[in-house]
């Protein structure tokens, strides 16, 4: 699907003039985001740069990403990283969720073994992702 299509599905709060579309305080997190999207992209064009946005700024929300995009499902958002950012997308091996896998990649990159995920603590799913830890941090077991 093209990129258009794409961003004719997402969410339109996270597009721009949408009511979450300015990442506030967050700024330097947003930039970090769609800067790592676009270094996964397997091209550059307009489209491609608002559909990376609008991505980075729907992972400042509280929910799966899939769900904060307005996308049905997990894998629809699988299916867009694995198209238009295949070369990112073919690094998360281990099939982990996306924006803790985001995340898990800007921590990598600076060199950050001890790494916060995002929005976690308020998703009802937690349990899935982070089982029996306490707090949401990548690297967590190395400490203890």
């Amino acid at each position: 699907m093209q990129p258009v299509a794409w961003l004719a599905m997402i969410d339109a709060r996270w597009k721009p003039g949408g009511s979450l579309a300015e990442p506030g305080e967050r700024h330097e997190e947003y930039q970090d985001l769609r800067c790592l999207l676009l270094d996964g992209a397997v091209e550059r064009s307009n489209e491609l740069v608002a559909l990376a946005e609008c991505i980075a700024r729907a992972c400042m929300g509280e929910d799966h990403l899939w769900h904060d995009l307005g996308l049905p499902s997990r894998a629809e958002l699988s299916g867009l990283l694995q198209e238009h950012f295949s070369r990112l997308a073919l690094l998360n091996v281990g099939g982990m969720r996306w924006k803790k896998f985001f995340y898990k990649q800007l921590c990598e990159q600076a060199g950050i073994s001890v790494c916060r995920a995002p929005s976690c603590g308020v998703c009802a799913l937690y349990g899935e992702c982070f089982g029996n830890e306490e707090l949401p941090l990548f690297g967590l077991a190395a400490l203890v």
